[in-house]
């Protein structure tokens, strides 16, 4: 068996700057986040220069219901978010290495490397796009500043997730100065529009899959990522200080999206850009300003598709061979050269849709990796447990997990392609009803199946 304890000197032994914990547990020393700053730090991931556009996808529903359709999503996926930051409290890894008991070793190195794909993806999809803003407020330097974006990204995640929450935590408030001067310029340059009301069909259930998919369940596996940073929890914790860390990465993500999805219905109303970076191209100093704003936009976001992403290939590469002390560094820049070699080569263009249909696979892994926590692991699995090596086939995969992942999966995927009614889809968050329908195929499978064991019983 491979002892994750071993690996812990390591992360003691880690230099100042750079941070080669990989997938070990974090150790007690280091772990002294707080719930403050994980508020900053999922607030700001979620706080792309992108993010603005779910005003644009959702325009015609108008203000109000857009309004109200981000709480009804924060409401829905308020439970499974936070118990993904309360597990990384608890057990101090990354979701797919707790994933091993629930799915197996196995189904959890394909996940990793699927979701290392998708992290990678996402990140330079976010260069590609920055860069795309950048020249067209700053032209003439072509691919130039998608390599700027991309080198920096990667030197941060590089440093790790110390350096990281530092960055996350000096940059907030200049942040959201620069894009305060950005509205400060929208409203006094522009006439201001307020589309309160729906210009066209409100369809609540594909409103709030939108909202959902765009926002917290994409996140939400990845909670455990940051929290394991965090204090553990104890039996006599207070309960505001328990709620804080349950809370603070969901009303992180989603507090954006509202402000920023609200930005970008005013901003589609009133200027006819969804994204209010460029109206600033032609005022003074404004061009300036908004390229500040979207760096630390771009930034904030990539460090959350990179770093997982990291973890993830770290993750499935230690099912496979014996870990070294380097191994973490070395994947942040291997994946972020490649990331950023896809953007400047215009690839992701093509992928894009290829990423989107990906999402329909975390709303299953979610929700099927919380029920399987809360009602059957009951927190109880030692950490040593989710490294032990299986020597024979039969025990990489759980069959009673995998078989209702496929089932959500290809449940979600009717949902994607509209092979169901209508008005399943659109009244209803189809992919969240797979999920919870994955979830009860899982429950009886587990009564007539026989999974291999979590952890082999010891002399």
């Amino acid at each position: 068996m491979n002892n994750p304890q071993n690996a812990t000197p390591h992360a003691e032994r880690a230099s100042e700057n750079v941070e080669t914990i990989g997938i070990a547990p974090v150790p007690e020393a280091r772990r002294d986040m707080s719930a403050l700053s994980l508020f900053s730090i999922w607030g700001l991931a979620s706080a792309s220069a992108t993010t603005p556009v779910i005003g644009l996808l959702l325009y015609d529903v108008g203000l109000t219901n857009f309004f109200i359709a981000v709480i009804i999503a924060g409401l829905i996926g308020i439970i499974p978010a936070g118990l993904f930051s309360e597990q990384g409290r608890e057990v101090p890894l990354i979701s797919l290495v707790t994933a091993r008991a629930t799915f197996g070793p196995g189904a959890s190195f394909f996940l990793s490397i699927l979701y290392t794909i998708v992290g990678a993806g996402w990140f330079g999809l976010n260069t590609d796009v920055g860069g795309q803003i950048l020249s067209t407020l700053y032209p003439g330097y072509g691919m130039l500043w998608y390599w700027l974006l991309g080198i920096g990204q990667t030197a941060l995640v590089f440093l790790g997730m110390k350096w990281l929450e530092r960055f996350y935590n000096w940059t907030a408030l200049i942040f959201i100065a620069s894009y305060g001067v950005l509205i400060y310029y929208m409203v006094t340059r522009f006439p201001l529009v307020l589309p309160f009301e729906a210009t066209g069909s409100v369809h609540w259930g594909a409103i709030i899959q939108t909202i959902l998919s765009f926002s917290l369940l994409a996140w939400a596996y990845e909670f455990s990522t940051v929290s394991r940073f965090c204090p553990p929890k104890t039996a006599d914790e207070p309960p505001a200080r328990r709620a804080a860390y349950f809370s603070a990465a969901t009303v992180g993500v989603l507090l954006p999206v509202l402000l920023m999805g609200v930005l970008g219905l005013i901003g589609k109303a009133s200027t006819g850009e969804w994204n209010i970076a460029l109206i600033a191209k032609d005022l003074p100093v404004g061009g300036a300003i908004a390229a500040l704003g979207v760096i630390l936009a771009i930034a904030h976001t990539n460090a959350m598709n990179l770093y997982p992403a990291v973890t993830k290939l770290l993750a499935a590469s230690e099912t496979v061979r014996t870990p070294h002390r380097l191994d973490q560094p070395i994947a942040s820049l291997v994946l972020g050269l490649i990331a950023t070699l896809m953007a400047v080569g215009g690839i992701l263009e093509h992928v894009e849709p290829f990423l989107s249909v990906l999402g329909v696979f975390l709303f299953p892994f979610t929700f099927l990796m919380m029920f399987d926590w809360v009602l059957i692991q009951k927190r109880a699995t030692p950490v040593s447990a989710f490294f032990e090596k299986k020597q024979r086939l039969a025990e990489q995969f759980r069959p009673s997990a995998c078989i209702a992942f496929v089932i959500g999966v290809a449940l979600s995927l009717l949902g994607y392609f509209k092979v169901l009614p209508g008005v399943w889809i659109e009244t209803l968050p189809w992919t969240v009803i797979a999920s919870v329908i994955a979830c009860g195929v899982y429950a009886v499978l587990r009564l007539v199946i026989n999974d291999p064991p979590i952890q082999s019983e010891t002399p």
